[in-house]
């Protein structure tokens, strides 16, 4: 698969690469495009799960569904997903 093709682009070097949809996440130091990274935050804070791991098990698998995720990069996706998830909606809830 080409750069281009990819959903996941590192935005933290100097590619003159653009962004036409999604949003960013920082994933173990680096910026990466998610695609439907604010619909899929959404979609799990409506489901008003009860445990932090069903939420980040949640938040992986909906952005597995739309964005191609190393396996061994799993983990620190996992662990940076909660982070943007806390950070939007620990405060409000």
């Amino acid at each position: 698969m080409s750069d281009k093709d990819s959903k996941l682009n590192c935005v933290g070097c100097d590619t003159g690469l653009s962004f036409s949809e999604g949003e960013k996440l920082l994933v173990n130091g680096q910026l990466v495009e998610l695609s439907g990274l604010e619909e899929l935050m959404e979609q799990v804070r409506r489901m008003k799960l009860a445990q932090r791991k069903q939420v980040a098990d949640e938040l992986l698998a909906m952005a597995k569904a739309r964005n191609e995720i190393p396996p061994e990069a799993e983990r620190q996706y996992r662990d940076a997903l909660m982070d943007e998830y806390d950070r939007r909606y620990l405060s409000i809830m």
